[in-house]
């Protein structure tokens, strides 16, 4: 519960996290007092705010986090005051989002370069993008369109070899997660889910980029970028 956290970490600390909600998750930890994960599902990149503790008389907090630095992939524990983990926490963002970006041998470049041009299609300006979900109206019609590119994914499987089905499986799983976190997640973490989703249709072949976006592409972009 928040009332449960001291008011002057709270109003600190928060807004760091809402800012860099496309980066990081935060999960519920009772046993912490916050708790950060990388939303990369192979990382284990991590920060916590663990507990407040007194040291020689002064007043600060347990921080635990991953990677410790640029130069150093391990983990790292160390007793900040207040004022130190804003510093701290922008620092290990930082390395979060410069990951994000180098593009290596062990990413997609494809995909990549995919996804992020349909980032830049639907790149939503609204100014509360960052923090509050689409309408339920926009809710309900990405939840039905998604629900439409499933079964024409199914329909796409027919004739197809063994390794295409299992690309169209993996489409398939990604429908179905944008779906568990219409409700729960800001525009801009759902069109860069979105983004993924087509990024990868169109790697997986022009038939599917056609059946599931091409073709609703205007009604996609109406929705989406005007609320109509």
């Amino acid at each position: 519960m928040k009332k449960k956290i001291p008011l002057s970490l709270l109003e600190v600390f928060q807004p760091l996290i809402d800012k860099n909600k496309e980066l990081v998750q935060q999960i519920k930890n009772d046993a912490v007092i916050f708790h950060l994960v990388d939303k990369d599902k192979d990382s284990d990149f991590f920060y916590q705010v663990v507990r407040q503790e007194n040291s020689n008389g002064a007043l600060g907090y347990i921080v635990s986090f991953q990677p410790k630095n640029p130069h150093l992939t391990i983990k790292n524990d160390s007793w900040l005051k207040l004022e130190e983990i804003t510093a701290s926490y922008e620092k290990w963002i930082s390395i979060i989002e410069s990951y994000d970006k180098i593009h290596t041998i062990h990413d997609d470049p494809i995909l990549k370069s995919n996804q992020e041009r349909f980032e830049k299609q639907f790149n939503i300006v609204d100014e509360d993008a960052g923090y509050t979900a689409f309408n339920l109206d926009q809710q309900l019609f990405l939840n039905d369109y998604l629900n439409i590119s499933k079964i024409k994914i199914l329909e796409l499987k027919q004739g197809k070899t063994e390794e295409q089905i299992k690309e169209l499986d993996e489409l398939e799983n990604e429908a179905t997660e944008i779906q568990k976190n219409l409700t729960k997640e800001t525009k801009k973490e759902i069109i860069k889910r979105l983004s993924k989703f087509w990024g990868k249709a169109q790697k997986t072949g022009l038939d599917v980029i056609k059946e599931i976006f091409i073709n609703v592409v205007a009604d996609i972009t109406k929705k989406l970028l005007t609320g109509n």
